[in-house]
Formats: C-alpha cells, sequence, structure tokens
C-alpha cells in the first residue's frame, strides 16, 4: 500500500475566482481575499486567574489582555476579548504552532489553549465600501464610534456565526467563520459587495 501524504488545503480554494463581480464601470469599493499562513489560538483563562494571566501575557508579548470586546496590539501578535474569559489570539507574523508553543511557555496551567488555525477561514475586505458590504447582514452598528481598530465583534451574518474586526490601521476588516461554511460566507460577502463593485484576489 503507497504511503498517504496529507497537505494542508485552503478552505476557499476551491471556490475563489478571481476577477471583478458586480458594478464593472467604476473602480472596486471592495477587495476580498482569503488570508492564509495565520495563526489563531482560542485562550480560555481558568477561574480567578485573569491577573496573573493577564501578566504572563504581558511578560511574553509586550501587551496586556483587555475586556469588553477590546483588541490588544503588539507588532506581531493581538488578543481579542470574544467573551467573558476568552480571547483569540491572531497573528500574521508566527504560524500556529510558534504561536501554540508560546502561549504554552507563557501561560502554563493559568488558561486553556486551543489551535484554530486550521478550523477557522478568514477573509480579509478592504475598500471604501466595506462597511456598506457589511451592513447588509450584520446588526453591529459599524459606525467608527463603536466598530474601531480596538473592537471586535461576535454576531451573525445571516444564518452565519462570524468574528470580525479591523486591522491596526484600519484600512481592512477580517472576518472570521467556521471552515466548513467558508464557502457560504465568500458568496455571501460578494453578493453583498457586488452593488459597489468587489474585486477577488488570491
Amino acid at each position: 500500500m503507497d504511503n498517504l501524504i496529507l497537505s494542508p488545503k485552503s478552505p476557499l480554494e476551491p471556490y475563489l475566482v478571481p476577477g471583478r463581480y458586480g458594478v464593472q464601470s467604476t473602480e472596486a469599493g471592495v477587495s476580498l481575499k482569503e488570508m492564509r499562513d495565520f495563526g489563531l489560538v482560542s485562550l480560555t483563562v481558568f477561574k480567578g486567574h485573569y491577573e496573573d494571566l493577564s501578566n504572563s501575557i504581558f511578560n511574553e508579548f509586550g501587551i496586556k489582555l483587555l475586556l469588553n470586546s477590546e483588541i490588544s496590539r503588539s507588532e506581531k501578535i493581538c488578543f481579542m476579548n470574544i467573551a467573558p474569559g476568552q480571547w483569540l489570539a491572531y497573528s500574521e507574523a508566527f504560524t500556529a504552532l510558534d504561536m501554540i508553543a508560546k502561549l504554552e511557555y507563557a501561560v502554563g496551567k493559568l488558561a486553556s489553549i486551543v489551535d484554530l488555525s486550521d478550523a477557522r477561514a478568514i477573509i480579509e475586505l478592504s475598500g471604501p465600501n466595506v462597511h456598506d458590504a457589511l451592513a447588509k447582514g450584520v446588526s453591529i452598528d459599524l459606525d467608527e464610534s463603536t466598530f474601531s481598530t480596538k473592537h471586535v465583534f461576535c454576531t451573525f451574518a445571516g444564518q452565519l456565526s462570524i468574528t470580525f474586526w479591523q486591522s491596526d490601521d484600519g484600512l481592512r476588516v477580517n472576518v472570521a467563520v467556521f471552515r466548513a461554511f467558508g464557502d457560504s460566507l465568500l458568496k455571501w460577502l460578494i453578493a453583498s459587495a457586488s452593488e459597489f463593485g468587489c474585486d477577488v484576489k488570491i
């Protein structure tokens, strides 16, 4: 029997068809691409250890864990508070394995760590009409006073459970969804953005 060789596959690769969707006559209001080669890790603090955990994260990464759906960032990693006592650690600089190793060293027995890097699809949106496209499906107020670079939201887009946040420069929005629903999110985003012209990139 031949040896079975497994290799990682992008959750959206079979569905991504690059090109312009919707309005053709103007510059694209929304550009869309799949994020790859990122690390995404869930961090859940054990009862009574928030202060210790926050101090440990600060010692390792130079930032403290914030509460109230806020994001703390360093140059290479961010921690997003998505629920009481729970954060998502996201990095485009560290691989998932590197993140797990660093977090295990920093956290010890203060929290549980779960690697979500292969369990989520993440789509990056950019352009002047990103908020307009998102507003068609989410019930979150996307005004800059409530949705800034320091905020993360977990909500629904139609029937899809999503998590979304802005990049540190405020020019991009990342939308994460369960891997199995990545194609549904992709279709919804393209349909919502077509009114403004949507460029799909690889």
